[in-house]
């Protein structure tokens, strides 16, 4: 299934890509949160097993599961839809923790979105740690090297985002799904 109408925001950790769904949301575009964050803060609040200190398989397949239902969830929606992450990132993080790609590459394969990938570089001026987010720079980079070769695999168009202000980036990615 293909949803010429959604449109994934990659690429590194903390290269920006919240930041700038959360202004595109305040300009009434309808976005969708990353799944590792959403995963994370409910599971820590149960303190149950699916973190990836404890169970990076029960992690990943949470995450995996919760964008499927994202997809799913939003699949009326005749608007564009921007995901803050898609299911092709859910690969690299199966990489990532060392587990079985295999169920990961079919949802990739099954649920499709728009060919063109809004793929943010790693950018250290930017870059910081949290208590959700503990990759070194470099580590959040060498993930974006990955997850952009995944969608490129998958037949994606890479589109970078540029290095401008946050409000220069918003335009640049309105811009472009205007005249998709």
């Amino acid at each position: 299934m293909t949803k010429i109408n959604f449109y994934v925001f990659s690429g590194a950790m903390g290269g920006g890509k919240s930041t700038v769904l959360s202004r595109l949301r305040d300009f009434g575009i309808h976005c969708v949160p990353e799944p590792a964050r959403e995963i994370l803060a409910e599971q820590r609040l149960i303190k149950a097993m699916g973190v990836p200190e404890k169970n990076a398989d029960l992690f990943s397949m949470l995450m995996l599961s919760r964008s499927i239902h994202n997809y799913y969830e939003n699949s009326s929606v005749e608007e564009s839809v921007i995901f803050d992450r898609g299911i092709p990132d859910m690969i690299a993080y199966a990489r990532l923790f060392m587990l079985d790609e295999t169920s990961y590459r079919n949802a990739a394969k099954e649920f499709r979105y728009n060919t063109t990938v809004f793929y943010f570089p790693a950018w250290e001026e930017i870059y910081t740690t949290d208590s959700e987010r503990k990759m070194s720079f470099e580590d959040a980079k060498a993930f974006g090297v990955v997850v952009r070769s995944i969608y490129e695999k998958f037949g994606y168009r890479i589109l970078e985002v540029p290095r401008f202000s946050v409000e220069g980036r918003v335009q640049f990615i309105m811009d472009n799904i205007a005249n998709q």
